[in-house]
């Protein structure tokens, strides 16, 4: 399955989970490849994926 992107990118939804005060999830999602990034955080954290804008 791949990810579409609904206007969100990596630094947009970092900031977003930083501003949840998410922040450790965001440190995690820093350093996610730039390729797997959106798929590992929406099988990962579904709900907190859509919740930031990313979904399938």
């Amino acid at each position: 399955m791949l990810a579409i992107k609904t206007g969100c990118d990596k630094e947009e939804v970092i900031h977003t989970l930083c501003d949840m005060g998410l922040d450790q999830i965001a440190k995690w999602i820093t350093v996610l490849p730039e390729d797997r990034w959106e798929n590992m955080f929406l099988s990962i954290w579904p709900t907190l994926a859509k919740k930031c804008g990313v979904s399938r």
